[in-house]
C-alpha cells in the first residue's frame, strides 16, 4: 500500500515539474516604430517594433499613423506570416508585397489602408471560419 502510494507521489510530482517547465502563450502588443537606419520599412526587421521583436501568431499587431513621427509604412516583402490582430490607425497603411502572405488569425479593424501588390495576401482567418469556406478566400479579399 505504502509503495502504491509513493508511486502514485512520484507521478503527481513528474507532472507538475513538467506543466511548470512548459511556456505559456499570450497575446502581445506590438506597435509598429518603423524608420529602422537601412530597413526604414521593412516589417521584419525588430528595431521597428515597439517590442523589439517581429511579431508573430501571438501578437496584437498595431501600425499608427507614423506621417508625423519616422514616416515609414511597412511593407511585407516576401514569405507567408501571421499574427493575431491588426489595427491600422486612421491614415496609416500596410503594403502586401508580391510576394507575400498575411495571415491575421483575429480581427482587423482598419480605418487606415492597406496596399496589395498584385500577389500579395491577406487572410482574415476568423472571417474564413465563420463563413466555413471549404478553400481560402481568393487571392484579393473584398474590403481591403
Amino acid at each position: 500500500m505504502k509503495a502504491q502510494s509513493l508511486v502514485v507521489s512520484g507521478l503527481f510530482s513528474s507532472l507538475l515539474v513538467l506543466s511548470l517547465s512548459l511556456p505559456v502563450f499570450s497575446q502581445t502588443l506590438n506597435f509598429w516604430i518603423g524608420g529602422a537606419p537601412g530597413l526604414e520599412r521593412e516589417w521584419n526587421c525588430p528595431k521597428n517594433w515597439s517590442a523589439y521583436k517581429v511579431p508573430n501568431e501571438f501578437s496584437s499587431v498595431v501600425i499608427p499613423d507614423v506621417s508625423t513621427g519616422s514616416r515609414s509604412y511597412p511593407v511585407i516583402y516576401s514569405g507567408v506570416l501571421e499574427i493575431y490582430s491588426l489595427d491600422l490607425t486612421s491614415n496609416a497603411s500596410l503594403e502586401i508585397g508580391n510576394q507575400a502572405t498575411l495571415i491575421v488569425y483575429g480581427e482587423i479593424h482598419n480605418p487606415g489602408k492597406v496596399i496589395l501588390n498584385t500577389d500579395g495576401i491577406l487572410i482574415e482567418w476568423e472571417e474564413v471560419n465563420k463563413s466555413q469556406a471549404s478553400a481560402l478566400p481568393a487571392k484579393r479579399k473584398a474590403g481591403y
